[in-house]
């Protein structure tokens, strides 16, 4: 109680406060009592000892008021002191033990207070820094950023960052760089700063960057086109080979997926090549693509996989390369490769043959014509008849097979004329039996055609007569004496079938099965040792299917063969401008009596040839031997018409049509020549040339080129020099 009293009277303790607050309200409160109570004891005299009284008793329950409150705002205070220090410690130990450096700045920017691991980044101690104004501590460069923050954050601006770089000067004077947070702390009226040391990080990030942009420079200059997609095969990033690899704007190719440059027929293989990678593979493979312009092209990929920390499959970094003109030069090696193995092996066929079938018959020619030139005057007409009959049936023997041989080259070359023109096939086949029943008779052999009706037809009448002469004549080759053969044409709907049937030797199977393979020889001896090179069939497969058409065979040894030919296009006779089996009508030749024509030819046996039948149709000739002499001699004489030979010497047929066209658009000149090629005939035409012929010449097929051309009236004066 003692001890209460003398806190009572002491200035600084809760109880002297209580005191000071409670004495003057008891007071008021006892004088406002009486007051109250003046009527009853204002005519008493003793008012004053009963104020004195009731004074007396308000003391001790004063104190007793007093004393009570005390204690309970002492055991409040207490409580609250204990808090507010365990707070305080708890606050110093967090600001002492952060590893980020701490201060505490105030208003007037002094700083208030930092922790070790400040002093510990920068090297200040607590007593160079407490008292300082944090603008001492940061360089020149960054004052006017940060004082414009803190006076904005003094204003509570929300447009200034809480987090951000900032650079600060170490004691020692390195300049550093420090993330810094920050926030104003009302209460105690105090910036709370925390700065991190991030000048590694920094050092390493910039590095990075560097890094980083290198790569990117190397990846966006070279050559191959980069990418990575992801798992839905979608692009996430390119350089610009890959955009014009794709056939896209520079950039345009990110958030495309590969599908969209991909063949439906190829999906399968971009899905096996994606499941292989998933798998942990790196895959290398070409891919047909598509460009964004619609052309297709080849490219060489190389792919590998990417996986997250969790080992699951992320993406896809790839780089390809655009193969398309690789490729085709490969493709072109290859196709030039098996081109040149076939021209050897033409060539080696060519030379055989040459060797074999035409050597023989044609130094036997030789060697008759010798004989018959020394004793002409020994033999009589008789036997000099035969022995020309017999060079006359070899020479065309041999112009068959020559013919032969230089159709199958032409083809093996790819430079076969196709002209199809619209004919009475039916004639046609009359006259290709015609021409073989001789030989069919010198073996017995009745050679039969049948047919239903003029049948016409628009191919290629060359072929189609050396497609039959060659199936007839082997026909006839492979039959015994006294045998059938049977020659038959009919229409199927819109083809036609021509059959050629013989009782003959027949064929396995095994032979059947090869007769049209080129690298399997197929030819042997006929039922009399005749001879044959294997390249007829191979020649008329070629020759059908130049048409659209098919070529078949049935046959069983023993029992005869069957060749089945259907080509399609047939046509009725009202359609057919002119029928060039047909002879030239005779009565149309009156129109040539007037006519001079330039024949243009070195060789003077095909001179002989085109000069007689020029001749026999009552034209008149002229000749030049070379083109330069052509020219002059166009130039100072007035022709209907020329034949150019091709092959001259000093100035080719060519340059020769040429020259002339330089003077003259409209005389007609027919181009003739033993080439017959499709390059042949373009690069005549090109020349100036209105028609072409081929050697051997054939005389009913020129009669009918020079009549159309002599129809047409000039259009121009020829110029005489």
């Amino acid at each position: 109680m003692t001890t209460f009293f003398q806190r009572l009277l002491k200035r600084s303790t809760i109880e002297y406060q209580l005191l000071l607050a409670l004495v003057p309200l008891t007071v008021v409160m006892v004088l406002i009592d009486n007051f109250i109570d003046i009527q009853a004891w204002s005519a008493n005299y003793n008012a004053l000892i009963i104020t004195l009284v009731k004074s007396a008793l308000a003391i001790p329950v004063l104190i007793l008021l007093i004393y009570t409150l005390a204690k309970i705002l002492d055991r409040k205070l207490a409580n609250t002191r204990i808090a507010l220090e365990t707070s305080e410690e708890r606050f110093r130990s967090i600001f002492e033990k952060n590893s980020a450096a701490i201060l505490l700045i105030e208003t007037d920017k002094s700083i208030s207070m930092c922790n070790d691991a400040y002093c510990e980044m920068t090297g200040y101690s607590r007593e160079e820094v407490v008292g300082k104004s944090w603008t001492q501590l940061i360089p020149e460069s960054e004052l006017e950023r940060l004082t414009t923050f803190n006076t904005l954050r003094l204003q509570n601006s929300p447009d200034i960052p809480d987090n951000y770089e900032l650079m600060f000067v170490k004691k020692n004077g390195d300049v550093r760089v420090g993330l810094m947070s920050v926030f104003y702390d009302r209460l105690i009226n105090e910036i709370v700063t925390s700065i991190t040391d991030i000048t590694e990080r920094k050092q390493m990030e910039v590095s990075l960057e560097e890094s980083r942009e290198k790569y990117r420079k190397l990846i966006d200059l070279q050559g191959e086109g980069f990418g990575v997609v992801d798992r839905e095969e979608r692009f996430i990033l390119t350089n610009p080979a890959a955009d014009r690899i794709m056939g896209v704007p520079v950039g345009k190719l990110v958030g495309r997926k590969i599908d969209e440059f991909v063949n439906r027929n190829n999906f399968d293989l971009v899905r096996q090549q994606s499941d292989i990678r998933r798998a942990g593979n790196q895959t290398t493979y070409e891919l047909e693509f598509i460009r964004a312009d619609g052309e297709k092209r080849v490219m060489l990929i190389t792919a590998s996989p990417t996986f997250d920390a969790q080992g699951q499959f992320e993406s896809t970094l790839g780089i390809f390369l655009d193969i398309t003109d690789r490729k085709n030069i490969e493709n072109a090696l290859k196709k030039n490769e098996s081109e040149l193995k076939a021209l050897n092996n033409t060539k080696d066929k060519l030379f055989s043959i040459i060797a074999h079938d035409l050597r023989g018959p044609v130094g036997t020619s030789a060697d008759l014509l010798e004989v018959l030139i020394e004793n002409y005057a020994n033999f009589n007409s008789d036997e000099q008849l035969k022995m020309l009959d017999i060079l006359k049936n070899s020479a065309k023997s041999t112009y068959n097979l020559l013919e032969t041989l230089l159709n199958w080259a032409i083809i093996q070359t790819g430079n076969l004329v196709f002209k199809p023109e619209l004919f009475n096939l039916t004639k046609c086949i009359e006259n290709a039996v015609k021409n073989l029943v001789p030989t069919a008779l010198s073996k017995n052999i009745t050679l039969l055609f049948k047919s239903e009706r003029d049948i016409f037809s628009y191919a290629d009448q060359n072929m189609i007569l050396t497609v039959l002469r060659n199936l007839i004549g082997n026909a006839v080759k492979y039959t015994y004496r006294g045998g059938l053969i049977e020659v038959k044409l009919a229409n199927q709907g819109n083809r036609t079938e021509i059959s050629i049937t013989d009782n003959g030797m027949g064929m396995d199977e095994t032979t059947k099965q090869n007769l049209f393979v080129q690298s399997i020889p197929s030819s042997k001896y006929g039922t009399e040792n005749e001879k044959g090179t294997g390249l007829g069939l191979i020649l008329c497969k070629e020759f059908v299917d130049k048409h659209g058409g098919h070529i078949t065979v049935e046959s069983e040894p023993g029992k005869g063969s069957r060749f089945i030919i259907d080509i399609p296009m047939v046509h009725s006779k009202a359609e057919a401008p002119f029928q060039a089996s047909e002879p030239v009508v005779r009565q149309g030749l009156k129109q040539f009596s007037n006519e001079t024509i330039l024949i243009v030819e070195d060789e003077d046996i095909n001179y002989q040839v085109l000069r007689s039948i020029l001749t026999s149709i009552n034209l008149n000739y002229d000749r030049a031997i070379n083109g330069k002499e052509a020219v002059d001699k166009f130039l100072h004489n007035n022709y209907s018409l020329i034949l150019m030979d091709v092959q001259l010497p000093e100035m080719n047929g060519w340059e020769a049509t040429m020259k002339i066209r330089e003077n003259d658009s409209d005389i007609p000149i027919i181009a003739v020549t033993a080439y017959a090629s499709d390059p042949t005939r373009i690069k005549s035409l090109e020349a100036g040339c209105n028609d072409f012929v081929t050697k051997p010449i054939n005389k009913a097929k020129l009669i009918q080129v020079i009549e159309k051309h002599l129809k047409k009236d000039r259009i121009s004066s020829i110029i005489h020099k």
